[in-house]
């Protein structure tokens, strides 16, 4: 029997404790997933306890973990944690699923984004895990800011991608390469209702044998799905707008960013590339059907407003 593979999302044979061997490896290190012996419940309590304790911000509750691979079990750490867990909640139905469905869809599309998967708990609820790109296996901490402490200012709604490509430009080791990758984010964040992505969501890292990069892609979300009341498309301005954006718009943040046209066609034709098999990706999610729907007719009003 097929199963599908919660970190892939992709049908198979293969797909052995709810994860192809090779999905589980890129996450775990094994072969399979380890268990998990909490439920949703313990996690809200747990993060409640530990508010200020662990270096994880945002609303949502959240948990530090590691995997012990004496007993096979993920386990709620202080300090040294391998992933980051988010459980289901109750404002906001089914946003693991969103979440993870939202990361594999960048990745397809060529984005660098950290290892992450569903996993269920001991009440048969979905989380999301993501693996921390900030540190190595043994513990190494890499130097990471966000672009809210970058700029210095109080609000992480508070910016535009313009003001990003600015400390991009100044700090980055590479910033043709980052400005490039900002404005792959730009496009496909737009197109995927992510409206929440703040100041918060954007960091430059520090590796070891380098300088300063634009980090993975983390934390990205369709809060359209969720939040069908919201007000903006997206939360950081694009030539001073946060709504009724179209492709005219994200052509002159191309040019503020100094990307020649040939870059900006590249990103819109891998898009229209794309779009048969991101839509086949919403369709085979683990959204409800009602989500899918949804999701699906808003990706499609993105595309055609983007003339993709």
């Amino acid at each position: 029997m097929k199963h599908r593979c919660l970190s892939c999302q992709t049908l198979g044979a293969d797909c052995q404790h709810d994860y192809h061997a090779e999905c589980a490896i890129k996450l775990f290190g094994t072969e399979f997933p380890p268990t998990v012996q909490f439920s949703t419940p313990d996690i809200i309590r747990e993060a409640q306890k530990m508010v200020g304790k662990i270096s994880v911000s945002g609303v949502q509750p959240k948990l530090s973990v590691a995997y012990d691979r004496k007993i096979f079990q993920l386990i709620v750490v202080e300090k040294g944690g391998e992933y980051i867990l988010k459980p289901q909640t109750e404002r906001f139905p089914m946003l693991p699923e969103n979440e993870n469905l939202c990361m594999r869809i960048a990745s397809l599309c060529g984005t660098d984004v950290p290892a992450h998967g569903l996993i269920p708990l001991a009440d048969k609820r979905f989380a999301y895990l993501v693996k921390r790109f900030d540190r190595t296996d043994e513990g190494f901490k890499f130097q990471q800011e966000d672009f809210q402490q970058l700029l210095e200012i109080d609000d992480k709604y508070d910016g535009s991608y313009e003001r990003m490509a600015n400390i991009i430009r100044k700090h980055s080791c590479n910033p043709a390469s980052d400005l490039f990758k900002l404005y792959e984010r730009a496009i496909l964040f737009f197109v995927l209702g992510n409206g929440d992505a703040h100041l918060k969501n954007f960091s430059l890292i520090r590796s070891r044998s380098a300088g300063y990069r634009l980090s993975p892609a983390y934390d990205i979300v369709s809060s359209r799905l969720v939040l069908s009341e919201e007000r903006e498309e997206m939360c950081l301005s694009i030539q001073g707008k946060r709504n009724r954006l179209s492709r005219k718009d994200f052509i002159r943040l191309a040019q503020h960013l100094g990307l020649a046209e040939e870059q900006c066609n590249h990103i819109s034709d891998r898009m229209k590339d794309f779009q048969p098999e991101i839509e086949g990706m919403i369709k085979d999610s683990f959204l409800s059907e009602q989500l899918k729907s949804r999701f699906l007719e808003l990706f499609k009003e993105r595309m055609k407003r983007m003339n993709i």
